[in-house]
């Protein structure tokens, strides 16, 4: 299914399950099919709903100047196309920012939130675990688009994750090489991260925010988090063992009862 942006252009999105609507935000890498089992464990309880942003999948193209808070207009614009009035929100990663950005803007529509491996200001060459973020990219885009997915989509899995659990990681590179967006649009989506900052703005967050951090995460650091909680008005943080930075992967059961145990 499709919902028409106001400003041109299309979203590719999907809903499944009954109950509290939840809307998924993903983080930089694979389309709507890599939720996998994390969104099935989500729809046994709530409406859940998954879509491409603009750039990735069957959603038409990112524009040039893409930003996390023009993104979260285009979640906004969808939440419209479904008539919700209020849903809760999930979003990882590059989707933690964008999930911010539309906690900030939109604060009547945002129930209850989960920002998952987010950080409140973009990624910076010289932080910790930056320059390793960057130098990943480059060289994931040094493959095709196909292989480039699947690069980055391992690259952020902990070390104990790829070794402990080859025949997942397998699935994980299988389903972000089904729909690969190209290189513009990578380049496009880690330039909004890169540029993302939030950190004035976090005190107009009202809803009731669940933060989540994997054990392992290598781009997250304590400085990071201690903005995101301090900045939040209703936060609680909760670290998701044996995890690494994507925590709706690595962890699926997990993490999805913990985002059900806050939503519900």
């Amino acid at each position: 299914m499709f919902a028409i942006l106001p400003g041109g252009g299309r979203l590719a999105y999907d809903v499944a399950g009954h109950g509290p609507p939840l809307l998924l935000l993903r983080p930089l890498g694979g389309s709507r099919v890599s939720w996998d089992s994390f969104a099935t464990r989500l729809a046994m309880h709530a409406q859940v709903i998954v879509f491409d942003p603009r750039g990735v999948g069957d959603s038409s193209a990112a524009p040039l100047a893409c930003s996390t808070r023009g993104m979260a207009r285009d979640a906004l614009a969808l939440l419209d196309h479904l008539r919700l009035a209020r849903a809760h929100v999930y979003g990882i990663s590059l989707g933690g920012m964008v999930a911010s950005w539309l906690a900030v803007d939109a604060p009547t529509r945002v129930d209850r939130l989960v920002l998952a491996s987010t950080l409140p200001r973009g990624l910076e060459a010289h932080a910790p675990g930056g320059a390793l973020g960057i130098w990943a990219l480059l060289r994931c885009l040094a493959r095709p688009a196909a292989e480039a997915e699947a690069c980055l989509a391992t690259h952020i899995l902990s070390p104990q994750f790829r070794a402990c659990q080859p025949e997942a990681v397998r699935r994980i590179q299988q389903l972000a090489r089904q729909k690969p967006a190209s290189h513009r649009a990578f380049l496009s989506l880690a330039g909004a991260a890169a540029r993302h900052d939030i950190r004035g703005q976090l005190g107009a967050v009202r809803a009731e925010t669940l933060v989540l951090i994997g054990e392992y995460d290598p781009l997250l650091t304590v400085d990071s988090q201690r903005q995101l909680l301090g900045g939040l008005p209703s936060a609680h943080y909760e670290l998701v063992t044996g995890a690494g930075h994507d925590v709706s992967v690595e962890a699926p059961n997990v993490t999805a009862s913990r985002v059900l145990a806050h939503i519900l």
